[in-house]
C-alpha cells in the first residue's frame, strides 16, 4: 500500500446511490433510498421535490426544523432505524462556514449525510537529539468507534453550541488533561475534507487541523475514558504505521499524518505522488 491509499479510501463514494435532501434552495444532505422511501412517511415533515426530498416550508426557523426532525429521529429509533442518540447536536449548513439552518444529533450524522465539521491535534515533542516525536493516543477498547486503534493526541467532532477554539480547550482538557493555558498554545495550520461512503450513509466531513509543541517534561493522561494510553513515538515510527498500515490509525487521523508530513517537509515535491497527496487532502464536498 501507500500513501495515497488512505486518500482514496476516505473519497470512496458515489452520490447515484444516495438521495439529496433541501432545506429550501440549499441541499443539506444525502439519505440512503431506503430511509428516503420512510421519510416520505412523514408528510407533515418532507415532502417530494423535483431534486429529492425536501422539508416542508412552512418549517421556517432553525428551530421549527429542528423539532420536527427530532420527532421523526424518536420514531425512527423506536423502530430500530439509525444510530442510537449522541445527545450532542451538529449543525446542519450547506456549506463549510455558512449559517446553520438546523440542528440533528450527532448519532444521526451520516445517516442524513449532513457536513460536519471537527478538529484534530498533533501534539508533537521537541527536536533535540531523538529528532522530532508525536504523541499518539489508542482509543479506548470501549469506544463505540473504531476502539483499540490509534488516534491523534486530540480530535472532537463540533457541537452546534460551541467555537472551534471552545472545542479544542474542552477536548484537550476531557481526552489528554491538558490544561487550558497550555491548549491555548495550540495553533490552526491546516483543513482537510473528504466525503466518504460509510455503512450508516455518508460522511462529508472538514477536519480543522491544529499543531500544538509539547514541553518536554509533559505527560498527557487519559482523562473521561475515550484513551486507553499515550505514548511519545518518533515522527519516523509515526509514519511507517500510516505507510505500511489501513488500520493501524483510525481511517481519517492517517489523513492528518499525512498533512503534517507534507507540511514539515519529510514528503518531497519530487515524490510522484506529491500533487495526487496534497490536492487530494482537501477534497471538494459534495
Amino acid at each position: 500500500m501507500n500513501l495515497l491509499d488512505h486518500i482514496r479510501r476516505c473519497n470512496a463514494h458515489d452520490l447515484t446511490r444516495f438521495v439529496p435532501w433541501f432545506i429550501g434552495a440549499g441541499r443539506a444532505g444525502y439519505v440512503r433510498p431506503a430511509l428516503a422511501k420512510r421519510l416520505r412517511d412523514f408528510p407533515d415533515v418532507f415532502e417530494t421535490g423535483v431534486a429529492g426530498l425536501m422539508l416542508l416550508p412552512s418549517l421556517r426557523t432553525p428551530s421549527e426544523r429542528t423539532a420536527a426532525l427530532e420527532n421523526v429521529l424518536a420514531k425512527l429509533r423506536e423502530d430500530g432505524i439509525g444510530s442510537p442518540q449522541r445527545l450532542e447536536p451538529y449543525a446542519v449548513i450547506e456549506r463549510v462556514g455558512g449559517p446553520p439552518l438546523m440542528t440533528i444529533d450527532r448519532g444521526a450524522a451520516s445517516a442524513f449525510g449532513i457536513i460536519s465539521t471537527g478538529f484534530h491535534m498533533n501534539g508533537t515533542g521537541g527536536g533535540g537529539s531523538a529528532g522530532l516525536t508525536m504523541w499518539i493516543a489508542r482509543r479506548a477498547l470501549t469506544k463505540m468507534t473504531f476502539p483499540g486503534q490509534l488516534d491523534n493526541i486530540v480530535a472532537g467532532g463540533q457541537p452546534a453550541a460551541l467555537s472551534v477554539a471552545e472545542n479544542v480547550l474542552k477536548e484537550c482538557q476531557e481526552e489528554a488533561n491538558i490544561p487550558a493555558g497550555l491548549a491555548r498554545l495550540a495553533r490552526p495550520v491546516s483543513l482537510i475534507s473528504y466525503t466518504m461512503e460509510v455503512e450508516g450513509g455518508l460522511r462529508r466531513h472538514a477536519m480543522y487541523v491544529y499543531d500544538l509543541e509539547l514541553p518536554a517534561r509533559f505527560q498527557p493522561h487519559p482523562f473521561d475514558g475515550e484513551v486507553e494510553s499515550f505514548q511519545l513515538l518518533p515522527i519516523d515510527e509515526v509514519a511507517e504505521i500510516v505507510r505500511s498500515s489501513l488500520n493501524g490509525f483510525k481511517f481519517n487521523c492517517n489523513l492528518v499524518v499525512i498533512d503534517f508530513l507534507i507540511r514539515h517537509g519529510l514528503i518531497y515535491p519530487d515524490d510522484p505522488d506529491y500533487f495526487a497527496l496534497v490536492t487530494g487532502l482537501r477534497g471538494a464536498i459534495p
